[in-house]
């Protein structure tokens, strides 16, 4: 006869026999799976790095190291990829007060009125990518500072014959954000930094070694490619919004009424700077309340620009910033009364006649 002693022990193996069965069945396994040694599971097959290709390459932006410059010495460009001067206008050049044309650019001046306000056109053909060129203000001609020069001073060292005010690129109150590479270097990429002035709100406009136009819709600093259509970048501008792409008006302006503060709904003097072919341009600007004008809003001013049958037109910085430079002045507005601000830089079109 068994003593309570032993009783108590076999009811003790028996509860722990029944939960233990009980955790076996539960887990889809026996009853040696359950007291069983664990077999120790190998390990993880280490996945192949997969390798992009050139195209993926490509679209995967990537880090700009810090004075980053293309080296174009394989083209054949008329002028040089720098900081130099077009080549001066020829006199005879001029056949019009609206026209000039030489062997390397034609360039003709139109005026119409859309929405009550008179607005330019400046249709622009040159020869070689190199004529579409930029100047910073300062004696350094160097767009890593933050200077400023009268507008029609500026234009006129520069000897282009059609020059328009730029992106305003360094302005300090928006804390130097934005993408910005002048003739082949690389001087600011700053487009992720949070805050007020989040230039991610911003549209970035790139010219391409053949000099066509690419734009990206409100891009960070990692999207930004070094190649497009696997082409180096003459110039990047960071302002916008986008007006018109692919022929198309573009709808859409989010991010348009934010740190560059485009006022898309108030009536405002307006330029853009559009490219319609190859080597082929237009410079687009309104007149405004400086100049006894109403001035376009956004919307009515990128419908002008659509009408002007162009593939790509970009907004660049407008108001008292609005200048079209024709023939040794300022064409837009009234030139009598000078609002015009102080620039930073400016965009310009050159001859490069003898430079063959």
């Amino acid at each position: 006869m068994m003593t309570k002693k032993w009783i108590a022990l076999l009811a003790a193996l028996t509860l722990l026999l029944g939960l233990a069965c009980a955790g076996a069945e539960g887990s889809g396994g026996s009853l040696l799976d359950f007291f069983g040694p664990k077999e120790t599971e190998a390990p993880a097959e280490t996945e192949a790095v997969e390798q992009a290709s050139p195209a993926e390459a490509e679209s995967a932006a990537p880090r700009w190291p810090e004075g980053f410059s293309y080296d174009f010495s394989d083209r054949a460009y008329l002028l040089p990829i720098n900081a130099e001067s077009g080549v001066k206008a020829s006199a005879s050049g001029y056949t019009s007060a609206t026209h000039y044309k030489d062997s390397t650019i034609e360039v003709t001046i139109t005026t119409g009125s859309k929405y009550s306000c008179e607005y330019w056109v400046a249709d622009i053909t040159v020869q070689d990518p190199s004529q579409l060129r930029t100047m910073a203000a300062g004696a350094a001609r160097n767009f890593a500072y933050n200077s400023e020069e009268d507008a029609l001073s500026l234009a006129k060292k520069s000897n282009g014959i059609v020059a328009i005010n730029g992106d305003f690129h360094t302005d300090n109150s928006r804390g130097g954000l934005g993408f910005v590479i002048r003739q082949g270097t690389l001087y600011l990429n700053n487009l992720d930094t949070p805050g007020r002035w989040n230039s991610r709100m911003a549209d970035v406009l790139l010219i391409d070694e053949d000099g066509d136009f690419h734009v990206l819709h409100q891009p960070g600093s990692n999207e930004v490619p070094q190649l497009v259509g696997g082409k180096r970048i003459l110039n990047a501008f960071t302002f916008g919004p986008i007006l018109v792409e692919n022929g198309e008006l573009v709808r859409n302006y989010d991010g348009s009424e934010s740190w560059m503060d485009m006022a898309e709904g108030i009536l405002r003097q307006r330029i853009c700077i559009c490219q319609a072919g190859p080597l082929h341009y237009k410079v687009i600007c309104c007149s405004g309340p400086s100049y006894g004008q109403p001035g376009m809003t956004l919307r009515d001013f990128a419908k002008v620009a659509a009408g002007e049958n162009v593939q790509i037109a970009y907004n660049l910085d407008g108001g008292d910033s609005t200048m079209l430079y024709f023939r040794g002045d300022k064409i837009n507005g009234n030139t009598g009364r000078n609002t015009l601000r102080k620039l930073h830089d400016i965009i310009y079109f050159a001859s490069a006649e003898g430079k063959k």
